[in-house]
């Protein structure tokens, strides 16, 4: 049975955190990962107090935060990056007081030519977000999914500041036609946070989020590749679908310890 810290996202259980803490901590889960753009733990909402009361109240069920969660819908519409930058620094802010090193989120989605102009805008927000994230010792992990782990490391790569870096979630990967264990060799050193979640990619381009060990990423390959790479950070479940969460929870949490 492998030892692997296993964390959940604050939303995967779809009620109260009041009630979804105590009920982790029986399943033996050792990490939260709490969203902060919005909602009940927003970082433009709660004072420091807030957050550290918040902190001590995760600490007192025995576990730890992975990362928290600024999910703003991307930075490559010049509409909105200024307002999703300034949401996105607030919870970084609020991984400052809470000595949190990972924020995770999604970019948006990376065009391959570099000059087209979302790609150019999604540039600029992360030369200035990941200085932003560096200068306050900590990183935003760029969730995959939309694009390939070779084109995500490519505009990563290309940044002049080490702010950025990878949250993997392999089910993106599936549902999106990429081989998520392959894609782990590639990003290597610069994933610092993971999702486990499952999905399935059917014949006609279609895909769907499923419970983890039912769909078609390749646990036991994705596990044994982290760990080749040096990976020792958390493996955070995340559900986003489903009628029975806590039953798909514990399925998970049997599929990590099993690998």
């Amino acid at each position: 049975m492998a030892n692997r810290k296993i964390g959940v996202t604050s939303t995967s259980f779809a009620m109260p955190f009041d009630e979804m803490l105590p009920l982790a901590k029986r399943m033996g889960i050792k990490g939260v990962q709490l969203w902060c753009a919005h909602g009940e733990h927003d970082a433009k909402m709660l004072s420091k107090d807030d957050r550290l009361q918040l902190l001590d109240k995760i600490h007192s069920h025995g576990m730890v935060v992975t990362a928290l969660c600024a999910e703003v819908g991307g930075f490559t519409n010049p509409d909105t990056v200024e307002a999703n930058l300034e949401t996105a620094k607030a919870v970084v802010d609020m991984a400052v007081d809470m000595d949190v090193y990972v924020i995770s989120g999604h970019i948006g989605v990376i065009s391959d030519n570099p000059n087209d102009p979302g790609r150019l805008c999604m540039n600029q927000a992360m030369i200035d977000f990941g200085d932003y994230c560096e200068q306050r010792g900590k990183v935003y992990a760029s969730e995959t999914g939309p694009e390939s782990i070779e084109l995500m490391r490519e505009f990563i790569d290309a940044l002049p500041n080490k702010g950025i870096k990878l949250n993997y979630d392999p089910a993106n990967l599936i549902m999106k036609g990429i081989n998520p264990v392959k894609g782990v060799l590639v990003g290597r050193e610069l994933i610092v946070h993971t999702h486990v979640k499952d999905g399935v990619r059917y014949m006609d381009g279609s895909a769907e989020e499923v419970p983890v060990g039912t769909g078609q990423v390749p646990f036991g390959e994705w596990f044994a590749v982290l760990d080749a790479v040096g990976y020792d950070g958390f493996f955070t479940i995340e559900r986003e679908v489903g009628a029975n969460r806590v039953a798909d929870i514990k399925g998970a949490i049997e599929v990590i310890r099993s690998q």
